[in-house]
């Protein structure tokens, strides 16, 4: 029985020295485990901060976003009075160019009478050049008769001088 008390004693201790050997293999697994938890207990309390901080800069950003899509509304209603003046304005135009378009009309009316008066008094003006060239001819053709007949009137005085000389000189021979 000694032997078998040695032996189950043997077998016990074993035993205990195999769990023993697991406990310490599974406990650096466990502490393996346990440090990868903590890192990503860690990684994950670093997210939820900077979770945390995306949401307070988005809580900022929608409260601005807020206030921009007030500034919008007001810009909106703005525009909206803004597009009913520019449509009164835009009537008030069209009228305009409707008065405009009647005064160019009547404006080209004119002009084609006056184009047509013009034509007139081109051909008036050019119908009072020919009879002034004929003028300035006739002038012309007067001049140089006028000139041949002061030539002749002035030859004719040299004559005349020379016969009163003449017709002195005869006069002082007779009275001698």
């Amino acid at each position: 029985m000694v032997k078998m008390r040695i032996l189950l004693s043997m077998a016990v201790l074993g035993l205990v020295l195999a769990v023993a050997g697991c406990n310490r293999t599974e406990l650096k697994n466990l502490k393996t485990k346990l440090a990868d938890t903590e890192r990503e207990r860690d990684a994950l309390k670093a997210d939820l901060s900077e979770v945390k901080g995306s949401r307070d800069e988005l809580q900022k950003q929608v409260s601005e976003l807020g206030g921009f899509l007030d500034d919008l509304k007001t810009q909106s209603n703005d525009l909206k009075t803004q597009s009913n003046e520019l449509t009164a304005s835009n009537a008030d135009l069209e009228a305009q160019v409707a008065t405009l378009t009647l005064a160019r009309k009547a404006l080209e009316k004119r002009a084609k009478e006056l184009e047509n008066q013009a034509t007139l008094l081109t051909q008036s003006r050019d119908a009072a050049l020919i009879e002034a060239n004929k003028a300035k001819d006739r002038i012309d053709t007067l001049a140089s008769q006028l000139d041949s007949e002061q030539k002749k009137v002035r030859d004719l005085q040299g004559q005349l001088k020379q016969v009163q000389s003449a017709i002195a000189e005869l006069q002082k021979k007779f009275s001698l």
